[in-house]
């Protein structure tokens, strides 16, 4: 299974809403109970990587760095919760999280997508195409 992680607004259900012939889920309660602003950097790469080792599954993060494009997002909601306000911030530890692992080679089933200034058909084809080359 592929599962999409990343902050609200980033744009996951309508990435997995346009490729609903893929098997993909949307987050994992694990995942995200670590990207935490109390934790350290080292503390949730650690649980993270712990975690990954367990499952099978790829994990894909997605990355927007374009901060007024998710409050934007955000603002359309009909609710907005204490966790939306800090979005962008929520994004930045996701990131932080990746490229530490990546850097160092931790794990293998880690990836990320970067959807800064795509739109929602850039994005879907650049996750399609990772999902593609990640399953052969």
């Amino acid at each position: 299974m592929i599962i999409l992680e990343g902050t609200d607004a980033v744009g996951k259900s309508s990435v997995i809403e346009r490729l609903s012939e893929y098997e993909i889920k949307d987050r994992d309660k694990n995942i995200c109970s670590l990207m935490d602003f109390n934790l350290s950097l080292l503390s949730r790469v650690n649980k993270l990587v712990n975690y990954l080792e367990q499952i099978d599954d790829i994990v894909i993060f997605l990355i927007n760095n374009d901060k007024e494009e998710l409050e934007r997002r955000i603002s359309k909601r009909e609710i907005i919760d204490e966790y939306d306000k800090y979005t962008y911030l929520y994004n930045l530890i996701y990131l932080e999280t990746y490229t530490y692992i990546k850097q160092n080679n931790i794990i293998n089933n880690l990836y990320m997508v970067d959807c800064t200034n795509l739109n929602i058909e850039e994005q879907t084809d650049k996750v399609k195409t990772l999902v593609n080359s990640v399953r052969r």
